[in-house]
Formats: C-alpha cells, structure tokens, sequence
C-alpha cells in the first residue's frame, strides 16, 4: 500500500487473533477520546460510550471480560461481553481497515458495503468467501450475519436512528462512535480501545503512540511557518452547501496544518448547511480549495464550472489552486480516520508549497 508522508510510518503487525487478553494494572486507558472511557481492571474493561448528540447522556455502557460468559441484550444497560472477540460482522470500511493493520483480520466474518472497502487483503476474501458480504450498512442482511454466528457486530450509530432486526438477535451491538470525535487524535485514540477487543492491545498502543507522535511532530513543525492561507472545503449539494463546522475533525487539521479554515469561528463540530450566498461572502477570497469527489470522470477546471458556473468566481479557480481528491481511486476514508498524520502531512505540503513533499489523497485540478 502506497503511502506518501513527511514522516515515514511503519508499523511491525502479527496475527494477534487468537491471543489472549492483556489487562494491565487498573485506571483508564483513554486520554484525549471525548466520547469514550476505557476503565482497566485484573479481568475486565468496563467501558462508557457517550451520546455524541445529547450531553450528559450514553449510548451504551459494556463490561468485555475474559473471565465471564458474554450476558448481552440491547439496552442501555451494563452488557457483558467475552473478550476476545473472534469473529465480527464490521460495518465500517475503516475498522476494517485497522483490523488488518493490527494483524487481526482473521477475525472479521463479514463486512458491509464491500464495494467501498479497497485493502486487497479483505477483497481477495471476499472474492474467495472466507469473508461474506452482508450487504448494506443501514440495511443489512440479517439472515446472512445470523449465518455467520459472530461474537459482536461493529455498528456505527446515528442520531435518533435503531439497528431494527439486529437488535433482536441478542448478539451483541458494539457501538463505535469514533468518528463523532472532534480532533484528529481523539478519534485515533479509539485505536486502544478496538486493540482491545481482539486481544491486540500492545499493537493498538504501539500503533497509536507512532501515530499520535508524528501527528505531534508535524503540527510542531506547522506551527512556525509564517503565512496561514484561508481554507475553503467542498462544494454545493443540491440547493445548500454542507460545510465543515469549526470545532470539525477537519476544521481542526487545517489549522493543525498552519491553514486558516474561513469558518473557523463556526463552533458546530458536524455539517452545516449553507446557502451559496452566505459561503461565497466568507470563501470568496479563499487561498486555497480542497474538495473531494466519487467521479469515474477525471474532474477539471472546465467541469467544475459546467456543474456551476459560479464556481469560477472564488479566487482559488481563478488562480487555479484547487486540489482534489477522488474517493473512488485512494482509500480515503479507509486511512484518514486512524492515521490523521497522512492527512496532516498531505495539508502542510499543500499550504505550504515551499515544503516538499509527495501525495497520496489529494492531487492539483487539471486544466
């Protein structure tokens, strides 16, 4: 797997499937996570996952312990689940990723929406059947997950939205909340804590500390550039333009990166949807334009502006610095969630041209 950074990041990763859990003297094990608390005893982790969107509220509290048979019903309830996990329904492509990088892959019995998950080690499974297809993540098949007899289910929740038929199987429902966090190491931290569920907990440490210290590393290094070009993300879908808020994991890389996001002073940490209007006041003389898209069309200048002329009169289209990143051909998400410092180092290079440096998710609009 390809991967460009200021820093090189290696990781030495083994099979930790059928390991044995590792519990460690008591005391919590997460520091920055802001949606999670990992509570370490002799033979147990009891674990606390906040409502990401009502304050002072949980979405679930578990005790996963290799001293106990699992005792699992869908409730806010305390659940005991038996560690470690050894096969898993995950619905998520960037678990899936990590398992891999934590060398626990064997333990992943099905994914969901294959189609989005591009690690080859995953694909050549699926295409060989040891890891089956269960379909789509809002609506998957839940005969094929009962088929698969897995220890838990990786789900990701939503606000105000249940797991229907899946909360009805009595197999327990491990709510992964990561991506709600508001900082690029906090939601990395949750690296620890899956680790832990497959009794990999050493290289989930090792992992995350490399992570977490070159992250640090090159927002040290960010910090004493001088120029802080403004940021405008994305662009229009349908009659509004959904903006990164200021307190977002991306509002926070770029000024991480030495950027200036132009809403920054946005305080919401999710999308915030905007009128064209009210964006092109505040970007309309943006420094730079980082956007995404899903095209099987190489996207150009001349395509933008086809889709919507406006387009052309922000400063970055006029000066050609937009920079683009085609989710269809790098594993964008896949990567981005967990290894934060990719990202960074692509950021810093990009507001910074005098910093050099190769790319792998984001590459100049073509003409």
């Amino acid at each position: 797997m390809k991967k460009s950074s200021i820093i090189l990041i290696t990781a030495l990763l083994l099979n930790a499937c059928n390991g044995g859990v590792r519990f460690q003297a008591e005391g919590g094990i997460m520091e920055l996570a802001s949606h999670i608390t990992v509570q370490e005893t002799a033979h147990s982790y009891h674990v606390r996952i906040a409502n990401p969107w009502k304050k002072g509220t949980l979405l679930h509290t578990y005790t996963f312990t290799d001293s106990l048979d699992t005792d699992y019903r869908f409730s806010r309830d305390v659940n005991t689940v038996h560690v470690p996990l050894k096969r898993v329904v995950v619905m998520t492509n960037s678990l899936a990723h990590l398992m891999v990088e934590l060398g626990v892959e064997d333990c992943i019995a099905g994914v969901c929406e294959p189609e989005y998950i591009s690690d080859s080690l995953i694909r050549a499974r699926l295409a060989d059947g040891t890891i089956a297809d269960c379909g789509n993540s809002m609506y998957p098949t839940v005969e094929k997950i009962m088929e698969l007899h897995p220890d838990a289910i990786m789900v990701s929740p939503f606000e105000q939205t249940g797991y229907g038929q899946l909360e009805k199987l009595g197999i327990p429902l491990l709510e992964c909340a990561d991506y709600m966090e508001t900082s690029p190491l906090s939601r990395a931290e949750w690296i620890r804590f899956y680790g832990r569920l497959f009794g990999a907990s050493r290289k989930a440490d090792s992992l995350y500390n490399k992570v977490s210290q070159d992250y640090n590393s090159l927002r040290e290094f960010a910090s004493r550039t001088v120029l802080r070009p403004r940021v405008m993300l994305d662009t229009r879908s349908g009659s509004a333009w959904y903006v990164a808020g200021g307190a977002s994991t991306i509002g926070r890389m770029i000024a991480d990166a030495g950027g200036e996001y132009i809403f920054k002073d946005n305080n919401s940490s999710g999308s915030v949807p905007l009128s064209f209007e009210t964006v092109f006041e505040k970007a309309q003389d943006a420094d730079v334009w980082l956007l995404k898209n899903s095209s099987s069309i190489p996207l150009t200048y001349t395509l933008l502006e086809s889709d919507f002329k406006s387009y052309a009169s922000f400063k970055p289209f006029k000066e050609h610095n937009i920079w683009v990143c085609n989710v269809n051909e790098v594993p964008y998400f896949e990567l981005s969630s967990f290894h934060p410092e990719m990202l960074l180092s692509e950021f810093i290079s990009i507001f910074h041209p005098e910093i050099k440096s190769g790319r792998f998710f984001y590459h100049p609009l073509k003409d």
